[in-house]
């Protein structure tokens, strides 16, 4: 059986396509000066979109922008600027990783008005783009603006989100709040709205699928750069689904909705059609023949069964084989994608059956140029590679038992 040799020991080891939906497009603008405004746009895509290169101890990607900004009226060109982003990730299962995005953004100035958005994303290497069209109204603020949705990270930097995937206690909204003067607004004054003086209190209603489940008040007593805040939101419930926060001051109102889905990874991917692949190193050709004949949901629970039944040690929390074979498909994939994904190839395929060889000699090449590379396992099983292609990749010459 798959792993039994090795135990269950851990080792630290050019068409063109239109696709919008593929790209997250978020935007917020606050005042500058009296007649300017910062119009903010962050752009997210995730990296299992690109083709990605290896290196020698990374996989990199490069990506062509192109944004253009257009007078929706008047339909002429107000702003236009391309740029390249560089992609670089040390290990292959990230570049697959459908919750793992390049996030880009763009801060511009323009006066109020509505607007035309034009973004052209190219992967370099595929030559595929993706094209995206939005119509934007910027309005000059009053006093609390459009708000985008963050999260604090380890080391205190904040974290621009689309959506949330873990459980988070507080998340949190930047939004410019323009508090007025004491004596201003319709020129009585105002001190039951702020009554802690120098005190500022913005209240929030956290809606999920469409019931307030919590609000409360932030009060806000430092001075922001350009009065832009970052108001903390407590998340008491964590339940999926739809969400929408508002924030409400001098009887204007701000939503912000997102997404909450918690995902507990239990596989080195969530392509099904990978997991179905090393799938097969792991059954009876006749087990595997059926698996494939599923639909995806019915694979997902035959294969969480499957690894389930496999667990050694049930009583616990982690699945030490699930583990190990984890940590197999993914050193293959980091060490052995050169001319395809590292667990399809003869390496990764060997490595993951059997694990870590005790010894791999790489001292022999014949007169052809062609390097080999031996593993010999502890039990005496031999496997010999050869690199034919002068490449690195290396495919499987004989096997000896």
């Amino acid at each position: 059986m798959i792993l039994s040799c090795a135990g269950i020991s851990k080792k630290n080891r050019s068409s063109k396509i239109k696709n919008e939906s593929k790209i997250n497009v978020n935007t917020q603008h606050w005042n500058t000066t009296e007649d300017s405004l910062n119009f903010y746009v962050h752009f997210s895509m995730p990296l299992n979109n690109f083709v990605f290169k290896k290196q020698i101890d990374h996989f990199s990607s490069e990506i062509i922008f192109t944004l253009v900004l257009s007078d929706a009226e008047n339909k002429t060109q107000i702003h236009r600027e391309s740029w390249r982003e560089k992609i670089s990730e040390p290990y292959y299962e990230n570049t697959r990783d459908p919750d793992n995005y390049l996030k880009t953004e763009k801060n511009i100035a323009l006066l109020p008005g509505t607007y035309k958005l034009f973004l052209n994303v190219q992967d370099e290497d595929s030559r595929k783009n993706w094209k995206i069209t939005k119509k934007i109204k910027l309005e000059r603020v009053n006093y609390i603006s459009p708000s985008l949705l963050f999260v604090k990270e380890d080391g205190g930097k904040m974290k621009q989100i689309n959506f949330l995937i873990q459980k988070q206690d507080t998340i949190w909204l930047r939004t410019q709040v323009n508090f007025p003067p004491n004596d201003s607004l319709d020129g009585s004054v105002i001190e039951e709205i702020t009554p802690v003086e120098g005190n500022k209190n913005i209240e929030y209603f956290v809606i999920h699928n469409e019931t307030i489940i919590d609000s409360g008040e932030v009060i806000i007593t430092n001075a922001g750069i350009q009065n832009i805040y970052y108001l903390p939101i407590p998340i008491t419930q964590h339940k999926s689904g739809s969400y929408k926060i508002e924030l409400r001051y001098l009887e204007e109102t701000q939503t912000t909705s997102f997404h909450y889905e918690f995902k507990t990874k239990n596989y080195w991917t969530d392509e099904i059609d990978e997991v179905i692949g090393v799938m097969r190193y792991v059954l009876p050709y006749s087990e595997y023949k059926q698996l494939k004949g599923k639909d995806d949901s019915e694979k997902w629970e035959a294969i969480n069964t499957y690894w389930k039944e496999k667990d050694p040690t049930p009583e616990t929390t982690e699945n030490e084989l699930l583990s190990e074979l984890n940590d197999r498909v993914k050193f293959s994939n980091k060490n052995f994608s050169i001319l395809m994904h590292g667990w399809r190839s003869d390496r990764g395929r060997i490595y993951i059956i059997y694990g870590e060889p005790q010894m791999v000699d790489e001292s022999y090449r014949d007169n052809r140029g062609y390097n080999y590379q031996k593993w010999v396992y502890a039990n005496g099983k031999e496997f010999l590679f050869i690199d034919r292609t002068m490449s690195g990749d290396y495919t499987l010459y004989q096997e000896r038992f």
